[in-house]
């Protein structure tokens, strides 16, 4: 398996994972952060709290990252999304997703 690769949602299915792994405003912010360079778990842990294994493990099934032992690996859809809630929260609506 290429990591660091995935074709973005192609099914609902894969759709409503991402949708769930989104909804939450703390994997929000972890994407963004992950999409500005913040790519280990320890630099992440602080963004994802108590339950950041819980954060990961969502944002992994939605096709977002791959872990890699301590590190981050955004998927082309990782990159893709975290943009897309990045310019949203931009413009002030990230948080009312």
């Amino acid at each position: 398996m290429e990591f660091g690769k995935k074709a973005k949602p192609v099914s609902p299915e894969e759709m409503a994972a991402v949708h769930h792994a989104l909804e939450s405003p703390i994997r929000r912010n972890m994407i963004i952060l992950m999409n500005q360079g913040v790519l280990s778990v320890p630099e992440i842990a602080p963004a994802g709290g108590k339950m950041l294994d819980y954060h990961l493990h969502r944002l992994e099934l939605a096709g977002l990252i791959e872990l890699e032992g301590e590190k981050i690996v955004l998927t082309e859809a990782g990159v893709a999304y975290g943009g897309l809630v990045k310019k949203e929260k931009e413009l002030g609506g990230a948080d009312k997703i």
